[in-house]
Order: C-alpha cells, then structure tokens, then sequence
C-alpha cells in the first residue's frame, strides 16, 4: 500500500513539473523526500521496533521447555531394617529415566518490562531521526546543483545574446568590407569571436546537462534539459534558535540514555514468579518405586540478585559520562552554526553591495559598447576594439546576474543551516 502511495506522489510530481515546464527548488525538496532511499527507512525502523516490542510484551507470557534424560548411576538407595525378628527393606534403581514440561510465568517484575518498552520506543525515535538528519543533509547537495544550474542558465543566456549582437555585427561589417570602410581583418576578428563564444555555449551547456543529471540523481524527478529553473525568493529575519533536526537527535540520544539507565537500575530489582513442572519417569516422584509414573507439582519463586559488586553503579556512571559527551557534541555543534551563519550573513552583505554595484558598471558599459558600435561603424575603430567592449558588457551582465543568483543562494544556505527550510 505504501509503496503504491509513492509511486503515486512521483507520477504527480513529474506530471506537474511536464505541465508547467518549469522547476522550483522546493520542487526538488519534495521529490527528494519520497524518492531518496533514506526516505523508506524509517518504514524500516518502525517495523523493526515492531517486532522487538512483540518480543519484549512477549515476557509476560508463560514460557515451556521440554527436557529429558536418561542416567545410570553407580550406587542407589538401600534400606535394610531388621526389627522383632522381621527383616524388610528396599533398594532403589541405579537407571532412572524422565521426561518433564517446565512452565514458568512472570508475575510482577518491578517495572523491568516497562522500563524495556519506553527505551525500545526512544530507541525508534534516534534511529529515525538519525535518518532525517541524513535526509536533511541532502538539502545541501540540492541547493549546490540547483543553483549552479541556475548560474549556468543565466550565463548561457547572456552569452546567447552577445552571439546574437556578434552575427548582427558581422553582417554590417561585410557591408563595411564591401565598400571599402573595414579591413577584412575586422571581419576575421568578428567571425572568430562568434566561434569562441560558441566554444563557451558548449562548455556551459555541458556543465548544466551534468548539474542536471546530478539532480535527477539526488531528487529521482524526471527533469527535461530544456526545462526553466525558477529563481526562488526567500528573505530572512534576525531571530534566536534553531529548528535543526540534529538538535532533536541530541534530545533523544540524551532521553534513550536516561531510560537505559533507568533500565540498568531495574536489572537487579526482585521478581515474583509462579512455576510448574509436568513429568514423566522411572521413578516419579516416589523415589523409592521401580514403576514409570506421571507427576507434577506447582509453586511461587522469589528471586533477587541483591549483590553485583557494584557494578549497576559504574554502568550508570559510563551512561552518565556518555550523556555529557553528547552534551559536549552538541556544544561543538551549536558553536559550528554560529560560525557558519556569520559566515553566510557576510557574503549576503557582500553580493547585496556587488548587486547594487554591478547594476551601475552595467549602465556604464552599455553606454561604452554602442559608442564603441557607433564608432566600429563608421570605421574609427577596429572590430577587436569593438569585440572588447562588447565583451566586458557581457561580462558585466553575467557578474549581475551571478551575484543576485549567489545571494538568493547565501539566503537560502543560511535559512538551511537555521533549519526553517
């Protein structure tokens, strides 16, 4: 039924994604979480802690082993009385025979099988959320493609243009050559511009099919090379905390150790028990008989391991140890997030001061690229001049569109390392 579901979910997200011909990073976020083969372990997880709490319930149940044995032994009872003159006596059978069903129930166990039950059920949530912090680490490989895809994208486009611009270039300088304005030179530089950013289409194309496949990989999505990649919008604010999975992780490593302990205490605490043995045997119970007979008896036990040399106390020492290591990790990590939204926090600062520059060095070179058209024109200049110029207003373009592509990125790694996206 499950598995039915999932299959289900990647139909519709890949029919959504052909329907509208574009691709959001969110997108990628979902797909990864039911394709993702970590995704199905904690079906993995649930039911194996299924089976184990079966196992554990399965103590209160009455248990039975069948035992039987044959022995011959070297000496036996012998009674010899002689009394008023009567002399009468037994003796008993060197080989003895039996055949017994022992029954045991558990009546009160001081909380062992309770104890049993809660640590088996925080078990399952650290084995799952072990997984999540897996899953969640994904997220970063899908943020690292998707945008270099998205820069790629942009690039392309750009240089698209300037392709364009070189081939509507090109046929105004044969015209030039024609008549005698342009050496043919110009034209030669021209052509051999447009077979260099040709070269850099290829080069570019090839890295985004790679990225791409890539993300297929990671997402299992169906993702056609000619698809758009949306440019998502995020923002962020200035709060305290975080929400990352690795910090509930600490929470129930530190719970599932307080039960273990809980458990080891509960170890050597007294337990009732009703018990019961059914036979079968030369002799039975009369040992004095020579005959196969049936027998049983029933009765209560009481047992208390009252004396372990101290040991239950140094495990609880060793748990209460490993409870401050995790303490310790958790530290480390928490001053890891610190340093790491520092980080992102200034190149946020850093692209949003380039954004803003990038926009007045693009007006300025368009501005230098059609004097520059004007004066190739008019044969003032040689097309090389002119190619330059064209050049570093593409290049101007592409810096743009890299640095807003690159801060909706920090934005991104930022609300990542967070744990709110």
């Amino acid at each position: 039924m499950k598995k039915s579901i999932v299959i289900i979910l990647i139909f519709i997200t890949n029919l959504t994604i052909a329907q509208q011909n574009s691709i959001r990073l969110q997108d990628c976020y979902e797909s990864m979480l039911i394709n993702y083969p970590l995704a199905n372990q904690n079906v993995i997880y649930s039911q194996s802690s299924e089976l184990t709490m079966k196992n554990i319930k399965a103590t209160w149940l009455p248990n039975a082993t069948l035992n039987a044995q044959a022995t011959y032994q070297s000496d036996a009872i012998n009674v010899d009385i002689t009394a008023m003159g009567n002399s009468f006596g037994f003796e008993g059978e060197k080989d003895q025979y039996k055949a017994t069903v022992d029954i045991n129930q558990l009546i009160y166990d001081w909380g062992r099988i309770k104890s049993a039950k809660q640590l088996e059920n925080v078990n399952l949530k650290v084995n799952q959320q072990n997984s999540q912090v897996e899953i969640n680490k994904v997220k970063e490989q899908i943020n690292k493609f998707y945008f270099a895809t998205l820069i790629l994208q942009k690039n392309e486009d750009l240089l698209k243009v300037m392709l364009k611009d070189l081939e509507a270039k090109e046929k105004s300088v044969e015209s030039g050559v024609k008549n005698g304005v342009l050496l043919n030179s110009d034209l030669s530089a021209i052509k051999a511009e447009k077979l260099k950013v040709n070269q850099s289409i290829s080069e570019i194309e090839l890295q985004r099919l790679s990225a791409i496949d890539v993300l297929v990989e990671i997402t299992g999505m169906e993702i056609p090379y000619d698809i758009n990649f949306e440019v998502p919008e995020y923002s962020i604010e200035d709060s305290t905390g975080y929400s990352r999975p690795e910090h509930v992780l600490f929470s129930y490593q530190k719970e599932k150790l307080d039960l273990t302990s809980k458990v080891i205490s509960k170890q050597n605490k007294p337990a009732i028990f009703s018990f019961a043995q059914l036979g079968y045997g030369k002799p039975g119970l009369n040992m004095v008989s020579d005959q196969f007979d049936s027998y049983y008896y029933v009765g209560v036990g009481f047992k208390w391991s009252f004396w372990d040399w101290n040991k239950t106390n140094r495990e609880k020492q060793i748990i209460s140890l490993n409870k401050d290591i995790i303490s310790t990790q958790e530290n480390i990590f928490n001053k890891q997030i610190n340093i790491a939204l520092k980080n992102e926090k200034s190149k946020i600062e850093i692209y949003e001061n380039a954004v803003k520059s990038d926009q007045e060095i693009i007006k300025l070179r368009e501005e230098v690229t059609e004097s520059a058209r004007s004066k190739l024109d008019n044969g003032v200049i040689t097309s090389s001049d002119y190619i330059t110029e064209l050049s570093k207003e593409t290049q101007a373009k592409i810096s743009f569109e890299t640095h807003k592509i690159q801060l909706i990125q920090s934005k991104v790694n930022y609300l990542y390392i967070k744990g709110e996206i």
